[in-house]
């Protein structure tokens, strides 16, 4: 191996003063004399000129070499080397919201119906496929007893778990549903009576679940809420507050009700270089002979709108402390269709070993046999941030320096993954940086489960917002209070 070109310290490329110093020795090696000592001469401008054009190739030969490489290859080249560990660069992405849409049952909802929000500017959605809101999918369905039937027996079958009363002479439809009312009980189910209406109201508290009914013929669905698939019209994060996504746009549908209440998958635009080479190190393992690394960077690569993958392993004959049984594996996904990723997890994963999580799919093998598999979604632990920014004296703050400083703890806090604890001192750095004239920063945290609680200022602590491997910290530039003192 030579002192230039491929080397065993990478590429070493000759320069121009390299090219030219070897051909002066070689000509004054063959002629007997130093053409250099007249810079003006013939051949030294000729040396010069031929020099320049090899230094060119030496040039191209050095970026030929380096574009191979995903450290640093940029734009396509990057792409191209990437695709030597079956990966491609993340492209332009929507954001999906799951919408409960209010109609009647067996209300088929075709591909590309749009909603819009009460919002200004106001966002446009629309349906990613033709979707039915029905009995088959509810999470909240309302029941009307249908007494004239002449029919005795009412029954519901709701997830599989059959509920029986038989009329007796002189029941009205309000006798009926409160014996549903107190007959039911499904975890995870809410079940009212509504008397003035003579109605019984059946709710998923989750929101999430899709459930499954059937009913007598003397029992009537007065309206079904089904979670419907929606994506914005915009690539990007497109992030709506609850309840603003309730506006019809195509009319017609029989969709009486639409809303948001469950968080969306935010979408993305296309990845660049230095996103892309930080997405490969996580995505390259689809190869791994090691099963966790494996199906999460599998979960990466096919399944569409995943954020963040997490996986762990039980390999011990007891049950962990994070109750996981004996001999299973647990992937904590954000973002991503369930069925997709139940899929990917049941091919990738070691015969013999349990998919454990807080969903269950099932997945159906080559063969026609249905296996159940487990994944978990993590818990969301909203995070406010209060900074105190203190400015070096004499010097004025830069007037918009409330938005330097969320977007600089924003840009430090989009690659928080699953399980990911929230170190306050990583923020400073960035802030320092992007916020000129800033003498000390002092900064507060608090966490909770939901983003609807404010907290009180002496909630704020100076202590890291510690994060447990089902949950994932979010942070929101609405959550980050910037203070100058003094």
């Amino acid at each position: 191996m030579g002192e230039y070109g491929v080397t065993k310290d990478g590429f070493v490329r000759k320069r121009l003063d390299e090219v030219k110093n070897d051909v002066y020795a070689k000509l004054k090696e063959g002629w007997g004399y130093d053409i250099t000592i007249n810079p003006q001469s013939f051949l030294n401008v000729l040396v010069t000129g031929f020099s320049d054009e090899v230094a060119k190739l030496w040039e191209e030969a050095e970026n030929t070499y380096y574009a191979m490489y995903t450290m640093s290859a940029e734009g396509a080249n990057l792409d191209n080397a990437m695709q030597f560990g079956g990966i491609t660069r993340e492209r332009d992405c929507r954001t999906t919201y799951m919408l409960a849409c209010t109609a009647p049952d067996d209300t088929m909802v075709p591909y590309g119906v749009l909603v819009k929000s009460a919002t200004n500017p106001e966002k446009m959605f629309r349906c990613t496929n033709t979707q039915v809101i029905g009995r088959e999918n509810f999470r909240r369905i309302v029941i009307k007893p249908y007494m004239e039937s002449g029919i005795d027996l009412f029954y519901i079958t709701l997830n599989r778990n059959t509920y029986q009363y038989v009329q007796h002479p002189g029941d009205d439809a309000g006798m009926v549903i409160r014996a549903f009312e107190g007959m039911i009980d499904e975890k995870g189910m809410e079940v009212k009576a509504d008397e003035e209406n003579g109605l019984l109201v059946i709710e998923d508290i989750y929101k999430q679940t899709s459930n499954t009914l059937a009913i007598s013929n003397n029992l009537l669905i007065d309206s079904v809420t089904s979670n419907i698939l929606f994506e914005s019209m915009d690539y990007g994060p497109v992030i709506i507050a609850d309840g603003l996504i309730k506006e019809m746009v195509t009319l017609d549908t029989g969709i009486r009700e639409v809303k948001n209440d469950i968080a969306p998958v935010p979408g993305r635009f296309e990845a660049d270089d230095i996103e892309a080479r930080q997405t490969f190190v996580k995505r390259c393992a689809t190869r791994s002979k090691n099963m966790v690394e494996s199906i999460t960077a599998e979960i990466y690569n096919s399944v569409a709108n995943v954020l963040s993958v997490a996986g762990y392993e039980n390999d011990t004959e007891t049950t962990d402390m994070e109750g996981r049984p004996p001999k299973s594996v647990e992937i904590i996904v954000d973002g991503g269709d369930d069925g997709e990723i139940a899929n990917t997890i049941y091919q990738k994963k070691t015969n013999g070993v349990r998919a454990y999580g807080n969903i269950i799919m099932d997945v159906s093998d080559m063969f026609g046999n249905i296996h159940k598999i487990g994944f978990s979604r993590p818990d969301y632990l909203y995070v406010w941030l209060r900074v105190v920014i203190t400015g070096k004296d004499g010097k004025a703050m830069a007037p918009n320096f409330i938005q330097l400083t969320q977007d600089s703890i924003l840009e430090d806090g989009k690659n928080l993954q699953v399980g990911d604890s929230v170190y306050l001192q990583t923020f400073l750095a960035n802030i320092y940086s992007k916020v000129v004239s800033v003498s000390m920063v002092d900064i507060m945290a608090f966490a909770a489960s939901t983003e609807k609680y404010i907290p009180a200022g002496e909630e704020y602590t100076l202590r890291n917002v510690l994060v447990s491997h089902r949950q994932k910290a979010v942070l929101d530039a609405s959550r980050i209070e910037v203070v100058l003192d003094g």
